[in-house]
């Protein structure tokens, strides 16, 4: 009688065991299992680690989201699986051109989406680093689309969302006068006072420079983009002591490109141009 009741008091109902049967086959097959990769791109000047520096990897953490490492092109350290949620630094010539940059940045997209085919990605980009992302994604979503495309859309990297912060969509003025700075005096003397990035970058700067004095912005932001989330979180204070001086607020909405328009969201914060640890809470309200 007690044995009776015992195995009627634990026996598993039709929904348990449908339950219990596709845990099973997770557990046999991780692969089969969606997870999540963050991408987080740095800005010029700047590393993978300002994202650390910043506390913004350690609120993701907090929330789930396990640190697997850096994409470099000189060794990567990763620790990267099917399953679960992970995030993911790369590593960037800051200072060259963009389609250099978003070249080597689709490479490590490409590498991740080959690896582990099954997980959604959600590219993070500060400042100049979305408009590498976004580069990068015309780029492939070009290829893609083609009439005549050998590229088979099973390769292309499965991104769900970006998420620009503090990124100039529509250029900045102060990039505009850095590049005629490398075409002055200025320029000349810079290397003397260990400022030779003036001139390193002075291709870079004439592409970040304000949109209608700027053919490569001008054309980035009409070309085909993939359909996916756009989300602008932007740095709503446009005082020089408080503000992020460096791009105007409505240089930073991606609303206003006329690839993306309505279906770009956005968030505003107050603060500089810089990362900052408020950044990681907005991500967690952001990411899956």
């Amino acid at each position: 009688m007690k044995d009776t009741l015992l195995k009627q008091l634990f026996k598993p109902s039709p929904k348990q065991r449908l339950i219990s049967f596709f845990l099973l086959i997770g557990f046999m097959l991780p692969g089969l299992v969606l997870a999540d990769i963050a991408v987080l791109i740095h800005g010029y000047h700047s590393s993978g680690n300002a994202w650390r520096y910043n506390g913004i990897t350690r609120i993701l953490a907090d929330n789930g989201w396990h640190d697997a490492g850096s994409y470099s092109v000189y060794g990567n350290k990763l620790s990267l699986d099917n399953t679960g949620k992970h995030l993911v630094t790369v590593e960037l010539p800051s200072e060259a051109p963009i389609e250099i940059q978003a070249n080597l940045l689709s490479q490590y997209l490409g590498d991740i989406s080959k690896r582990f085919a099954q997980q959604n990605l959600h590219l993070i980009g500060h400042s100049a680093g979305a408009l590498v992302a976004r580069l990068s994604l015309v780029n492939d979503y070009a290829l893609v689309s083609a009439k005549n495309s050998t590229v088979k859309a099973a390769f292309y990297p499965k991104v769900e969302q970006l998420i620009s912060i503090a990124t100039p969509h529509l250029g900045s003025p102060i990039a505009d006068m850095a590049e005629k700075a490398s075409d002055t005096p200025i320029g000349f003397f810079a290397p003397l006072f260990g400022a030779d990035e003036i001139n390193r970058s002075s291709r870079l700067y004439k592409q970040l420079g304000q949109e209608d004095k700027n053919y490569f912005l001008f054309w980035l932001n009409r070309q085909p983009h993939p359909p996916m989330y756009y989300t602008s979180i932007i740095r709503a204070n446009g005082s020089i002591l408080k503000g992020d001086w460096l791009v105007p607020p409505r240089s930073q909405n991606m609303a206003y490109v006329p690839a993306i328009g309505a279906k770009a969201r956005v968030l505003l914060t107050p603060g500089t141009h810089d990362l900052k640890f408020a950044d990681g809470l907005l991500l967690i309200r952001l990411l899956p």
